[in-house]
């Protein structure tokens, strides 16, 4: 990496220090490949997430580094969920546990985990390496796409000069404007995050609540180290625009209409300020490469429907992301063909996730369907024994193969 005082040249250059850019950091440092990684905030700092961390999560950590997660575990940064809630409208909850993690017994396989403090773990383990180079407060604020390289324009008037571009800035988009990749609005969901103490949710639960006005959407109350409560409102971006919603306003009636909720929150004190962020889902797909460049992450719009949770896409897309710069730069082929192979290899690792979302997400926004589903929902919610049905559900690795079977619907209904 060489500099004067108003370019720098590297070999890779990662924009963005969220779980994907850093993950592509790492797996860089592991190919002994000097990189530079910049991003506009300064660390510590908090952003808005569910702050869950499932299973999925442990192995892509584990896969990258696993001092990561023993890092997290030894310093009590993370905390154990053993189950989780799910309202319907008639209050009843489903409730769903999470299976011991790799089937050690006693060993969770979900935990809560602050984002402030799992990025500044990330961010420290990355440091650790001699090969990368880390600039905070750093904003690009253009690009030019060369035949021998990407010029990055930063906003104090410097020039990062890079062979290999890897874009992670989840969900600030301006840098994917500058490569003219857009993000359709239809895909996008947005929420607001505010964290409280009081609540008096067990600290080994996750909660979730479903209501028609919120549909598609939910409430989530999520327990973290120390007492505190990561209480998230995510709705459909379609939706937030076609009834002008207001999120902090449908935050609080929906706390004051629910019997649940009001009480929980009638003693609870938040801590901060609301916090909000826009989610690229995984439902269409959509360019993620091209010439010396690839996009990894909430960027690329891997956010998984069902669940919500982007972060083992975004670990597992850094690496990818990282192997591939790896391998153009040994090979001097800078060509669209060869950042077309991660684009490839990770839709094909990943692309159960955009089935559903175009399955699901379009029919969740239409009213009958939706109202159809927490009918059914409240349904089970009076059926306790259909819980673990439910949990198999979830774990199954092949769900369709189990959707097809006559005997899991007898079950359910009827069992």
């Amino acid at each position: 990496m060489t500099e004067n005082p108003v370019t720098i040249h590297t070999k890779v250059c990662i924009i963005g220090a969220g779980p994907a850019g850093i993950s592509a950091s790492i797996a860089l440092s592991g190919l002994a490949t000097d990189h530079l990684i910049v991003d506009a905030s300064t660390f510590p700092r908090h952003k808005p997430c569910g702050d869950i961390m499932p299973s999925q999560v442990i192995r892509e950590l584990n896969a990258l580094d696993p001092e990561i997660f023993a890092r997290l575990n030894r310093e009590n940064r993370i905390n154990p969920i053993w189950h989780t809630l799910t309202y319907p409208p008639n209050g009843k909850p489903i409730h769903i546990d999470y299976l011991p993690f790799n089937g050690q017994e006693g060993v969770a396989g979900c935990f809560s985990v602050s984002r402030h403090e799992f990025d500044q773990i990330l961010i420290e383990r990355m440091l650790e390496s001699p090969h990368v180079r880390f600039e905070q407060g750093c904003r690009i604020t253009g690009i030019e796409q060369k035949p021998e390289a990407i010029l990055l324009k930063t906003e104090d008037n410097r020039t990062i000069a890079a062979e290999v571009l890897i874009v992670a800035t989840g969900s600030n988009n301006s840098v994917l404007k500058f490569l003219g990749i857009g993000q359709p609005k239809t895909d996008c969901a947005i929420g607001i995050r505010g964290h409280f103490r009081g609540l008096g949710v067990k600290p080994s639960v996750t909660e979730l609540f479903l209501d028609s006005e919120l549909m598609p959407g939910g409430f989530y109350i999520t327990p973290l180290p120390g007492g505190l409560y990561n209480v998230n409102l995510v709705l459909s971006l379609e939706k937030v625009k076609k009834e002008n919603l207001n999120l902090r306003e449908v935050f609080e009636d929906f706390v004051q209409k629910h019997p649940i909720l009001k009480t929980r929150f009638e003693k609870a004190e938040r801590i901060g300020n609301f916090e909000g962020s826009m989610l690229f889902l995984g439902i269409h797909k959509k360019p993620i490469s091209g010439h010396r460049y690839m996009v990894a992450g909430d960027s690329a719009g891997l956010i998984e429907i069902m669940s919500g949770n982007g972060i083992p896409q975004a670990i597992l897309s850094g690496k990818m992301a990282a192997r591939q710069a790896a391998e153009a730069l040994s090979t001097g082929d800078f060509s669209f063909s060869q950042f077309a192979l991660y684009e490839e290899g990770l839709f094909s690792r990943i692309g159960k996730n955009y089935t559903a979302g175009r399955f699901f997400y379009p029919a969740l926004h239409k009213k009958w369907i939706s109202r159809s589903i927490l009918g059914f929902l409240n349904y089970l919610a009076r059926r306790p024994k259909t819980n673990d049905l439910l949990r198999d559900l979830l774990y199954e690795k092949q769900p369709g193969k189990l959707l097809r079977k006559p005997s899991f619907y007898y079950k359910l209904l009827l069992g």
